[in-house]
């Protein structure tokens, strides 16, 4: 398929949306897991299909879209969450998280990852926060270095049951 890149239209994901942001995720989680559909990812499914309906409607997640010709080329999630303050820019404890950034496969070195995440830095300073985090996969860190992330001082530690 070819694609023109100035016909591609960028948007802010609604709750009609909530499908496609599940298709995606899922695409991305079987990308980044190397993981193929199963009854696992029907439970999921189910899960996320709850979760992005609720999670948009209270405002506490903003995803971005770009569309070509009717299909989906790629998608970006923030997680607008909050902590108890603390110094260093994050008194008010409100912090960004960056996921689900994926591009299909013949859409990508376009920059729509890049232009979906400006958006969402966008989004993030006029909501007021001073802090994005993100967990980045090997195709995606330097799209994020050059947006201006840096690793953190503090390394983080994972316990799961």
């Amino acid at each position: 398929m070819e694609i023109e890149r100035n016909k591609i239209r960028y948007r802010r994901a609604t709750i009609s949306d909530v499908d496609t942001l599940v298709d995606y995720r899922i695409r991305f989680l079987n990308a980044l897991f190397r993981h193929r559909d199963d009854s696992e990812t029907e439970i999921l499914r189910k899960s996320l299909e709850q979760y992005f309906s609720k999670a948009i409607a209270s405002g506490n997640l903003v995803a971005g879209l770009a569309e070509y010709d009717g299909k989906t080329l790629g998608t970006a999630c923030m997680v607008v969450w909050e902590m108890p303050g603390r110094y260093g820019g994050l008194e008010s404890g409100k912090l960004g998280y960056i996921l689900n950034m994926y591009t299909v496969p013949e859409a990508r070195r376009m920059g729509i990852c890049t232009r979906l995440l400006e958006e969402l830095i966008d989004e993030a300073k006029s909501m007021g926060l001073k802090y994005l985090h993100l967990h980045a996969s090997e195709d995606g860190i330097n799209i994020y270095r050059k947006a201006g992330f840096t690793e953190h001082f503090q390394p983080e530690l994972v316990l799961t049951f």
